[in-house]
C-alpha cells in the first residue's frame, strides 16, 4: 500500500517549511520530509544554480522583460535543471511507493513545467495539494526581514556575490509570486497570515481525514500527455 504525500506550495516566507516540520513533528504517524529548499539547498549543485557559473545548464535567472535588462527576473531551465526536478520528483515517489508518508515544500510552477512534471510522476499515488497564501504584502515584509541564507554566507563567497546574489532574489520574487500562485486548483488553501502554524496543521490534518485529494487528478485532465509531454523533461 502506497503512503501518503502531502505537498505543501507556497513562495519564501509563506510558512511552508515552517509546515512541513512542525507536521511531521507533531503527527503519530511515519511522516517522512523532504521539498524544494532542502533539494536546492543540499542536493542540486550549486554551480548549476541561479548563483552558480554554470546556470545555464541548469536554472538560470533572465529577465521577464527583455527590453528592461535590469528589471524583475524570471526562472529559465537548462537541461540539469529539468533532470534534477525529474530526479526529486522521482525520488518523493519512491518513498510513497515504500509505504512511507511524505510531506513536501514545493514551488508548483507551470513555466518552467514543474507542476506538470510533478503531476504525472506522482501518477496512481494519493497526493493531498496545499497552498499556502498570505497576502503578498505579508510575504514581502517576511522575506526583507530575512538575511540570505547560511548557504551563500560561507567563506566561498565574498561580500559583493553575497550582494548580488540578494539582489538577483529580490528580482525574482516578484514573478515567483506570480507563477506560484498562477494554478488555482488544490485540495486546501491557507492564508497562512490568518491561520498559526498550529492552526494550518490541524487543517491540513481535518482535509486529510475528509478523503483523498483529487487536485492532481483535475490538473492531469488540464495538462495531458505524461512526463515525455513536456518541455526539457526527460522521461
Amino acid at each position: 500500500m502506497s503512503g501518503q504525500i502531502i505537498i505543501i506550495n507556497g513562495t519564501s516566507g509563506s510558512g511552508k517549511s515552517t509546515t512541513c516540520e512542525l507536521f511531521s513533528r507533531q503527527s503519530t504517524d511515519f511522516w517522512m520530509l523532504h521539498g524544494i529548499d532542502h533539494f536546492m539547498g543540499a542536493n542540486f549543485p550549486r554551480q548549476f544554480g541561479h548563483h552558480g557559473e554554470r546556470c545555464e545548464e541548469g536554472i538560470s535567472a533572465h529577465p521577464l522583460d527583455e527590453s528592461e535588462p535590469e528589471g524583475a527576473l524570471r526562472w529559465r531551465f537548462g537541461l540539469w535543471g529539468h533532470r534534477g526536478f525529474a530526479a526529486f520528483h522521482e525520488s518523493v515517489a519512491a518513498v510513497a511507493r515504500q509505504g512511507c508518508n511524505i510531506i513536501i515544500d514545493h514551488l508548483m510552477i507551470t513555466d518552467p513545467p514543474i507542476l506538470q512534471d510533478c503531476i504525472w510522476r506522482l501518477q496512481d499515488l494519493p497526493v493531498l495539494l496545499v497552498t499556502l497564501k498570505p497576502p503578498y504584502t505579508v510575504l514581502m515584509e517576511r522575506v526583507a526581514s530575512r538575511e540570505i541564507g547560511t548557504r551563500f554566507a560561507s567563506s566561498q563567497f565574498d561580500e559583493e556575490r553575497i550582494r548580488k546574489s540578494r539582489e538577483r532574489l529580490e528580482r525574482l520574487r516578484p514573478w515567483l509570486y506570480q507563477a506560484v500562485y498562477a494554478n488555482p486548483i488544490c485540495d486546501l488553501e491557507i492564508d497562512s497570515d490568518a491561520l498559526g502554524p498550529d492552526s494550518v496543521c490541524q487543517q491540513i490534518e481535518h482535509r486529510l481525514k475528509a478523503g483523498p485529494g483529487t487536485a492532481f487528478d483535475q490538473l492531469r485532465q488540464i495538462y495531458p500527455g505524461g512526463v515525455d509531454g513536456f518541455s526539457g523533461f526527460v522521461g
